[in-house]
């Protein structure tokens, strides 16, 4: 079997060791197993010359293999290469060879039956010999030997591009080998995460919304909408204006800052939305904010290891990864399963618990909350009532900040969702806002929430990277006390369109802030990636029931999920050294 790895799957090895036993029926079942569970290659440890398999065995284990897509060998190609630990002395250089040449020599001669002409039969160390050929390859193979599977996982997503673990068929038995091993379910699991993260990375570019985002940003796009009865030849001010979600889509509130000061060519009624042709000339908001090179102007502020930003507690480059547990509206309206829920949280892990706030009137236009809303989600007959259900009252905000605090002793904040709402959350003097994804084009919201001078943590979903470095220059501007988190706004996302390359990107683009990750995946391996990738600010929804009624319960980690999420990510953290 020739594998091409150009941007593909992570070569796996099922390293057998000792576990066969040597018997040769555990030999041929642990062999097919490993092949089933997604190894590209079964490595047995042993020595040919004075092993108690006969070389018909070792045909016939090597025919197994084959039979099964995979390749069979008694030779290491990782034995002879220094460990990569810690991971990130990881580098990759460019020798100019091609990686299908190296898994041609790793597939036709990785092994031969004794006997053989072949040099390598002889006791040629290939390793040797493909390292000599290709030198850039001794830092691609990563040989792990514990049990937690998380670092394979992951570790794929800063170009490892072979893994070699040991393989068992019951890690309960005696003997040290099999308790430093990985049983077939879990191996299988393993194998099917690190898929699904290579399937995550993405080009790490984002010039449009992706696919799955387009349902979102239909139903929350926020248009610039009238705020009061306009006449036509009205000089805009910016009282005369509001950012809404409004059941016609018009201008993005990106158009905010450019249209006062214009003249309104038609009249508009309160809460009907602004039109681009309501103007003379008007152009693309992108072509009047200029955003090149602005990351070289703004970068004197601090950059690098110097940046700091405190959420609650402080938080830097050395510092553990921030963990925030997003509560939202999966408390179905009931005050007494939020408190559940933020006691959860604390028992899982999580740093901080976030809820949303929004003053419904305020974010809404009145169409827009009158629409029907028929979904088997929906807790009302129109979005307005759906809303109305689950907001908690200012009263029932203070009582839950104060159980979280002083109860369950962890950070607790919120989305502000309106101008209105980002008021309260400043009386509530919570350590930070949470500016989501439906906001973030919201420039009047966030240069509200950038002059209040408190810390912001901003989600980029349904923005493009131009988009994005509007966003950032609008805070910019007063202070870099914020973080961006790379988004993609949909519930849930497919591996396929997470793009969580884009925190390479956007840690290229704003040097000066700290970059995270919101993620609304079906479960937590590439959550866990986006730390390996630089992600130090994590976003998870979390839920009692997956299964529950709401939108957002299916993208949600139940406890034991989230549970797991905090433990590797506080694992990854010590093994890669972040």
């Amino acid at each position: 079997m020739v594998k091409n790895i150009h941007n593909n799957p992570t070569y796996v090895i099922a390293n057998l060791s000792t576990n066969h036993e040597g018997n040769v029926e555990i030999a041929c079942e642990m062999i097919e197993k490993a092949c089933k569970c997604g190894a590209d290659f079964i490595y047995m440890e042993l020595d040919e010359s004075t092993s108690t398999f006969s070389n018909s065995d070792f045909i016939h284990f090597h025919k197994i293999a084959q039979d099964n897509g995979a390749t069979f060998s008694t030779k290491s190609f990782v034995g002879s290469i220094r460990h990569i630990l810690p991971i990130k002395r990881f580098k990759k250089t460019d020798d100019g060879s091609d990686d299908n040449d190296v898994y041609q020599e790793i597939t036709e001669n990785c092994w031969k039956p004794r006997g053989s002409t072949n040099k390598n039969s002889d006791g040629i160390d290939l390793v040797e010999k493909i390292q000599e050929k290709y030198p850039k390859h001794q830092l691609q193979f990563w040989d792990f030997q514990e049990k937690i599977t998380c670092l394979p996982e992951i570790v794929v997503a800063i170009g490892i591009k072979a893994i070699s673990c040991k393989f068992t068929l019951d890690d309960k038995q005696s003997g040290f080998d099999h308790l430093m091993s990985i049983n077939a379910r879990d191996f299988k699991t393993m194998v099917a995460n690190m898929k699904t993260v290579e399937a995550a990375l993405g080009t790490g570019k984002k010039d449009s919304l992706s696919t799955s985002e387009w349902p979102c940003f239909k139903k929350l796009f926020k248009s610039i909408v009238a705020a009061h009865d306009l006449e036509r030849g009205t000089i805009l001010k910016a009282e005369d204006l509001k950012i809404k979600v409004s059941a016609t889509q018009s201008m993005s509130g990106f158009y905010f800052p450019i249209v006062i000061g214009r003249e309104l060519l038609s009249e508009v009624d309160e809460d009907d939305p602004i039109f681009v042709s309501d103007f003379d000339g008007l152009k693309h908001y992108s072509q009047y904010m200029s955003f090149s090179n602005y990351a070289t102007k703004n970068i004197a502020i601090q950059s690098g290891d110097n940046i700091e930003l405190n959420l609650g507690r402080r938080l830097d480059f050395k510092s553990p990864c921030y963990i925030i547990a997003e509560i939202g509206q999966n408390h179905q309206g009931d005050i007494m399963m939020a408190k559940k829920l933020i006691k959860l949280a604390k028992k899982c892990g999580a740093d901080c618990v976030k809820f949303q706030k929004t003053c419904i009137n305020e974010k809404f236009t009145a169409l827009a909350l009158y629409q029907p809303y028929v979904s088997k989600n929906s807790f009302g007959a129109t979005y307005g009532e759906h809303k109305q259900f689950l907001e908690f009252s200012d009263e029932q905000f203070r009582e839950l900040k104060k159980y979280a605090v002083k109860k369950v002793g962890i950070h607790f904040t919120s989305s502000a969702m309106d101008l209105a709402s980002l008021d309260f959350l400043l009386s509530l003097k919570v350590p930070f806002i949470k500016i989501g994804s439906g906001e973030s084009g919201n420039v009047q919201l966030l240069e509200k929430a950038a002059k209040a001078n408190i810390p912001l943590v901003i989600s980029t979903g349904m923005q493009t990277l131009d988009d994005i470095h509007i966003t950032y220059q609008v805070v910019n501007r007063y202070h870099n006390k914020f973080a961006l988190l790379h988004c993609v706004s949909a519930y849930p996302t497919p591996p396929e369109e997470a793009n969580i390359n884009m925190i390479k990107t956007l840690r290229k683009c704003f040097p000066n802030i700290f970059i995270g990750y919101s993620g609304h995946e079906i479960g937590s391996c590439i959550t866990t990636a986006s730390v390996a990738l630089g992600a130090k600010i994590i976003e998870r929804h979390i839920t009692l029931d997956r299964n529950m009624k709401g939108s957002d319960h299916i993208c949600s980690l139940d406890p034991s999920q989230f549970s797991k999420l905090v433990r590797d990510i506080r694992y990854i953290e010590e093994n890669l050294d972040l």
